[in-house]
Order: C-alpha cells, then sequence, then structure tokens
C-alpha cells in the first residue's frame, strides 16, 4: 500500500466531539420570586424566596443556586427519574419543595408544600431537592442569614420526549465517528499560502474519483502478474473503502448536525487538516488551513445551506475549533 499513498494525499480527518446541551423552557427565566406563604405556584421553573414577611430591599440577596437559577434548572433535569409507571401512562405533574438554605450554605426542613397528585412524583422531586449540593445564602446587609425557599420539579412529557430524541441523535452521530477525508495533492488552490478559500469539498471529492482509473493505471505501471492484480485491488479498495466513504459520512453528519441545531440544542465539533511532506511546513499550516474551510464551505451549502447561519455565527448552537496541523 506504500506505493499508492505515494500517489494518493496524505490524511486530512474531521473529529467530532458530541457536546450537546438542552434548551428547557422553564429554565429561561431567571427571576426569583419573593411572596408568602401562599405567594402561588411556579409556572417557570422558577425557584420562589419565602421573604420571611420582609419586604426586600437592595440590600437583600436571595439564596441560589451556584451557576444561577439555570444552573438549578439543569442539575434537576439531570438528576430526576421519571416514575416508570407514570412515564408510561404519560401522566403530567409538578410538585413544589420547600427547604431552608441556612446561613452556612446547607439546606434542611425539606418538606412538599404543593403536589403533583401523584406519590411517586412528590416522592422523586423530594429526593432530587434533598441531594442539591450547598447554595449560597441569603445575605441582608452583606450579613448571611438563613431562608426559606419553594422549588418547582416538573415532570413533563414533552421533555421527556425531548430527552429520547436527543439520545436518539447522540447515538447517531455517534454512530458515525470521526471523519476521515482525503484530497489530491495541493488541493484547493494549489501553490498558494491562503488561508482561506472558496471552493468546496464536494467540487474535490468528485474531481479525485473522477481520477481513479488515472490511479491505477499510474500505481499499476510496470508491474505485472499478482503484483499488478494486488495494486489494482488496493487503489480500487482505498477509492471505495476510503475516499468514498469518507464523503458519505460527511454527508450524513452534515444532516444530523443540522437536526441537531435546529432542534435547539449545541453541538461542538473539531476539524483538523494535515498534508503530506511534499512541501516546507510554512506551505503544509496555510495548505491544512483550506482543507478545513474547503469541508466547512460544503458543510455551508449542503442541505439547501441550513447549517451556514450556524457556521457563519448567525445563529448560536455551533461550536468549531479549526486545528490546521500541516505534514
Amino acid at each position: 500500500m506504500k506505493r499508492v499513498y505515494n500517489l494518493i494525499t496524505f490524511v486530512f480527518a474531521v473529529v467530532l466531539i458530541c457536546a450537546f446541551s438542552m434548551t428547557y423552557a422553564q429554565c429561561d427565566n431567571n427571576t426569583f420570586i419573593y411572596g408568602g406563604k401562599n405567594s402561588g405556584s411556579c409556572k417557570q421553573g422558577i425557584a420562589v424566596a419565602i421573604g420571611q414577611h420582609e419586604t426586600p430591599t437592595s440590600a437583600m440577596t436571595l439564596p441560589h443556586f451556584k451557576g444561577g437559577n439555570k444552573a438549578m434548572c439543569r442539575y434537576i433535569n439531570k438528576t430526576k427519574v421519571y416514575p416508570v409507571n407514570l412515564k408510561s401512562q404519560r401522566a403530567e405533574g409538578t410538585t413544589i419543595v420547600q427547604t431552608k438554605v441556612l446561613a452556612d450554605s446547607t439546606l434542611t426542613d425539606f418538606e412538599i408544600i404543593s403536589s403533583s397528585g401523584y406519590k411517586e412524583m412528590d416522592d422523586e422531586a423530594l429526593r432530587v431537592v434533598k441531594s442539591f449540593p450547598n447554595m449560597c445564602p441569603a445575605t441582608q446587609s452583606c450579613t448571611a442569614q438563613d431562608m426559606i425557599i419553594q422549588v418547582p420539579v416538573h415532570f413533563s412529557m414533552d421533555e421527556e420526549d425531548a430527552k429520547a430524541k436527543m439520545a436518539e441523535q447522540k447515538k447517531a452521530i455517534r454512530s458515525i465517528g470521526p471523519i476521515t477525508l482525503y484530497f489530491e495533492n495541493d488541493r484547493p488552490d494549489p501553490r498558494t499560502k491562503q488561508d482561506y478559500t472558496s471552493t468546496e469539498y464536494k467540487g474535490l471529492y468528485d474531481a479525485y474519483m473522477g481520477q481513479r482509473s488515472n490511479y491505477i493505471t499510474n500505481c499499476t505501471k510496470g508491474l505485472s502478474g499478482d503484483k499488478k492484480s494486488q495494486v489494482e485491488n488496493e487503489v480500487k479498495t482505498f477509492f471505495d473503502d476510503s475516499i468514498a466513504t469518507g464523503y458519505a459520512r460527511l454527508e450524513q453528519l452534515t444532516k444530523a448536525l443540522t437536526d441537531i441545531l435546529e432542534d435547539g440544542h449545541s453541538v461542538s465539533f473539531n476539524i483538523s487538516g494535515f498534508a503530506s511532506p511534499l512541501s516546507n511546513s510554512d506551505y503544509n499550516m496555510h495548505l491544512s488551513s483550506r482543507r478545513i474551510e474547503s469541508v466547512l464551505n460544503y458543510m455551508k451549502q449542503a442541505n439547501g445551506g441550513k447549517l451556514a447561519p450556524y457556521i457563519n455565527g448567525e445563529k448560536s448552537g455551533l461550536s468549531i475549533y479549526k486545528n490546521p496541523k500541516g505534514e
């Protein structure tokens, strides 16, 4: 196979690292609501602080989860387990758990003040809140003090369905795995030192595959018999199992990323470019950068251009880490 690789470029790899995050509607509001015992239920996943009959002032801060209310919501949704029998019935509900955040950051005096209507949900909500790490205590004029809070724990089938869908998306994208793509030598844009290119990978791939018979001819020149057959099969295998398979997986990846991002999740991936050592290191770094850009150009136009706003930074959710490696 060494003879083949001398004629065909070295590796260009796209490595995907899955890093997903869910967006839950009830986590969108960071406001803490003060009130008395009957201040009402929270419908947006907001912790309700009981003001202990005091009017909040600018000198008072509320107890809060480290990282804020969104971090608390993420913790709840990661920790809670939907009761199996209620999940099968698609039963839903909200349990409000009350607890006291002491001045030393610990939590005590847990009780359910509003039931979901299902004992299993109430028990699970109580378990989740009891598992909370220490919280930042309330302060009055910079002095920590005890304060009661109420924490709603939602059991929603919409969320469960979204979690199940995300699990399937993770499974699908991980099954694609790291992708290796191949380029002809000095492509794209030969003999330049630009880091960017307007060329997209599909055109480079088509041109490369179009040279398949020429590579077979060149690689087997001067050979005969079994050796010629062996090398010919190696070249065919390289084109069919490496070049073509890499492009097919790139198509799968692009579609999977589009679906995940349009569902409101976040994804990050690394993309690394390589070049064969046929030129100096400085030139190969520029070539590696152009190869990265050509793949991103392909991803921008594939599937009707749905990924373009994410790659261009016009929409949030996608983080790309470019790593030109050179030879």
